[in-house]
């Protein structure tokens, strides 16, 4: 493989490990990112609870979203005519977690810390069991 002819191959050869190594991870990266967002859903919740979730919190909420939305993004551009079933609940998952947000910050400054508890609660329910179906999908593909 030396000379011009060669270049083309070396660059289609770099492109398609690229890919391999995008879906090795790919299993792991939505498990973190299920998790993270269970995590921080949880932490607002508490953070409503109790009182003590501000404005300037928000982002610790949104941040993790955004991050949750570019992954599956790049994993939709990489396989747009079947997409795994992973990543269709990963993308239910993002759903369930931007309407528990906007449930939380509508909570959060209209109900007192009792009345926030109940009212986070089946929105939580939702993402813990949507992150559950995520898990779930990604162990029957074989990816974790």
């Amino acid at each position: 493989m030396v000379g011009g002819a060669a270049c083309p191959v070396k660059a289609v050869l770099a492109l398609v490990l690229l890919a391999g190594c995008f879906w090795r991870s790919y299993g792991p990266q939505m498990a973190t990112h299920a998790d993270v967002l269970v995590g921080i859903a949880r932490k607002g919740a508490d953070l409503v609870g109790s009182g003590r979730l501000t404005a300037e919190s928000m982002p610790e909420l949104t941040y993790p979203l955004e991050r949750a939305v570019a992954f599956a993004d790049r994993a939709g551009a990489r396989s747009p005519d079947a997409p795994p079933a992973s990543l269709l609940a990963f993308r239910i998952l993002i759903a369930r977690y931007r309407e528990f947000v906007d449930v939380l910050d509508r909570v959060r400054r209209s109900h007192d810390a009792a009345d926030a508890r109940a009212a986070l609660a089946a929105p939580l329910a939702a993402v813990e069991a949507a992150a559950a179906d995520v898990r779930a999908a990604l162990v029957s593909e074989g990816r974790l």
